[in-house]
Parts: C-alpha cells; sequence; structure tokens
C-alpha cells in the first residue's frame, strides 16, 4: 500500500444511543444518496490546534498498477481499481473496487462481495540505510560498499473492512521511471490466511487545482458506542470515503470533472458499495469549514480534522 507523499520520509455490542425530542428533531437522517445534504449541526467552535506546516507533507494521490504475492504468482497483475487519497498528516482512505476494465465501477450500492478493502488510516515513514525487511526481492547491496536509503512505511489500519483486529502492513519504497514506485512489503494474505511478501507498483499523481487551489480535507467519525467509524479524505480533484458500522461497510469514490467551453465541473460520484451516508459534500465546500468543527448527521457526529491548501 503506497502513499504519494511517503516516499520520503476493537470493537463493543451496539448500544442504542438515547435522544431527547428536540435532539431527534435536529438529527433526522438525510437521504442516503444526496450528496448535496448539508449538515444539520455545524459547531463554531474553535479550530484545534494545528501541526506546524513543517510537520506537513504534501497531499498524495496513488493508484495502484500491480500487485504479486510471493513466491507463489510469476508477475504482478491487477484484478482492482485501487486509489489511495492521503492528507498533509498521513491520514488516508484506501478503496479498492473488484472491476472489468471494460465495465464502470459498480456506483448504485451493490453487490458488496466486489470491495476488496476498504481501509482507512496513518501512515509513516522513515528513511533507513538498506532494505528494512527479509524480502525475496530486495535489490542487491551497492559493490562499492556503501549504504542504499530506503523509505520505509507503515500503514496502521483504523478501520478495516475485513476485520477489527488488522495485521501488520508495512513496505519498503523503491522510485521507478515513469513516476512510479515499487512496494515491497508484507501484509496479510486473504488467499492464504497468513502474512506474506508482496510486490505492487503504484503510479502517483499530482493533485489538481478547482478555482486556482488545491484542497485536502479530512474529516472522521468515532462513535464507539454505534460501534461506527468512518473517514472522508479529499485531495485535489478526488475524494473518497468509507463508513463501518458492525459489519456494515460503505465506500464511496468521487471526482471533479470539468465539462463545457467555459471550464465549468461539478462532483461527480465513480463509486459507491453499500447504503450508508457518507456526508462527502463537506469535503467539496472546503472554505466552509474549519479543523474542530462538529458535523451531525442522524445518529453520528463528524469532526473535522484537517482543511489545508496549497
Amino acid at each position: 500500500m503506497n502513499h504519494s507523499n511517503d516516499k520520503l520520509t476493537n470493537a463493543k455490542p451496539n448500544k442504542k444511543k438515547k435522544h431527547n425530542k428536540k435532539k431527534a428533531e435536529q438529527t433526522n437522517q438525510p437521504p442516503q444518496n444526496t450528496h448535496r445534504a448539508q449538515p444539520l449541526y455545524l459547531s463554531t467552535a474553535l479550530p484545534s490546534r494545528i501541526m506546524a506546516e513543517s510537520q506537513r507533507n504534501e497531499p498524495g494521490i496513488s493508484e495502484r498498477r500491480g500487485i504479486r504475492w510471493l513466491p507463489d504468482e510469476p508477475k504482478l497483475e491487477e484484478s482492482t481499481s485501487t486509489l489511495v487519497l492521503t492528507g498533509s498528516r498521513g491520514h488516508f482512505v484506501d478503496i479498492r473496487i473488484f472491476c472489468n476494465p471494460r465495465e464502470s465501477l459498480p456506483n448504485e450500492g451493490g453487490p458488496s462481495s466486489l470491495l476488496d478493502w476498504g481501509i482507512a488510516g496513518k501512515s509513516t515513514s522513515t528513511v533507513i540505510d538498506g532494505p528494512s525487511l527479509d524480502h525475496p526481492s530486495n535489490p542487491p547491496p551497492p559493490t562499492d560498499g556503501s549504504s542504499r536509503s530506503v523509505c520505509h512505511t507503515t500503514f496502521s489500519h483504523w478501520i478495516d473492512s475485513r476485520t477489527d483486529t488488522p495485521g501488520p502492513d508495512q513496505g519498503d519504497m523503491y522510485p521507478q521511471p515513469n513516476n512510479t514506485t515499487l512496494e515491497l512489503g508484507a501484509m496479510y494474505n486473504p488467499l492464504t490466511n497468513s502474512e506474506q511478501a508482496y510486490e505492487e507498483l503504484w503510479v502517483d499523481y499530482s493533485a489538481s487545482a478547482i478555482q486556482d487551489t488545491r484542497w485536502s480535507v479530512v474529516i472522521d467519525l468515532d462513535d464507539p458506542d454505534h460501534n461506527a467509524k468512518g473517514r472522508v479524505v479529499r485531495v485535489g480533484e478526488h475524494c473518497q470515503g468509507i463508513l463501518k458500522v458492525g459489519e456494515h461497510v460503505t465506500v464511496e469514490r468521487w471526482r471533479f470533472e470539468v465539462s463545457g467551453k467555459e471550464s465549468k465541473g461539478d462532483w461527480k460520484r465513480l463509486a459507491r458499495l453499500g447504503d450508508l451516508f457518507l456526508p462527502v459534500s463537506l469535503a467539496f465546500t472546503p472554505e466552509q469549514v474549519i479543523e474542530g468543527n462538529v458535523l451531525t448527521y442522524g445518529d453520528y457526529t463528524w469532526v473535522v480534522k484537517e482543511v489545508y491548501s496549497w
């Protein structure tokens, strides 16, 4: 699992939440598929403590081009549409959907079996001297006796569509020609039910400006009473969200598309699996929110974790 800005550097039983009558009136659930729905409550809280700009990385957009498990598979192949969006502080949403290259992605909620993997978490990277893993594809050491600097990245899974107890996920990143990155790592393979070495090839994109500004937005939900976690991440012209409530998972993918001679555009949903509501529209209008805002939709309260422009 690669994030382009990282190149260098479990659950309680559901409980019914009680609301008084007035509160219930304020938090009626919005239509499930209405992406323009606005929050029924927007706090005027002061922004949360903002990390120093020197501690931010440029937000990243990464698309996977292939994966192979070692030593079983002879070559890199791709059976999914996999996109990772990473905010400036390393918070990401990684959505992997099984697809046919000749067909559109599922966009009406199902079938859920088409979701290969949905993940939200945080990536952390360090530069080390030489490979960190005993990986069969590690390159040979330099012949002159010098060390080879490698970027090692660890991906913590805060939300995982497959499990509530995710295992380790880490890899070493090797830049390749044509703006691609080869990731050599080890993670859980559901086909073998074990941790296994893998190779993944990623291509990294720079975010596009919309109305002369590139935005990164992160919005989180953490509700133990409802056994619910969610995250929406926008980077430039791309936006993805994931919400997991118990065993029910919903994911969405959006992109801003320009049309017409006047170069005007709008957000278009490209994929949706599941039937829960995701507040993606808040990420479309970052000028209207600040870090620390609290946003209530139905029974769930979301918090704006990042609003960043560059």
